[in-house]
């Protein structure tokens, strides 16, 4: 008998630590926001396009007399 009510302490020893751990979770609707959150950071095609983008305005800039006497003829 003794050993049953050892085992069953342990056992609520055990249960009280998992809701504890369950408490500190983060809820559905959490998740659900940070999955939101997750979706909307850019993808490696955004990225590019911003690098590719800005890449072409220095260009333009670090040529812009070659560029304007070209257009001038």
């Amino acid at each position: 008998m003794k050993e049953i009510k050892r085992d069953l302490k342990a056992l609520l020893i055990d249960s009280a630590e998992i809701k504890g751990t369950l408490k500190s979770m983060p809820s559905a609707a959490t998740m659900g926001e940070l999955k939101g959150r997750v979706d909307s950071l850019p993808t490696i095609g955004k990225f590019g396009s911003v690098i590719g983008i800005a890449t072409g305005v220095i260009v333009v800039l670090n040529n812009w007399s070659a560029i304007k006497a070209w257009l001038v003829g």
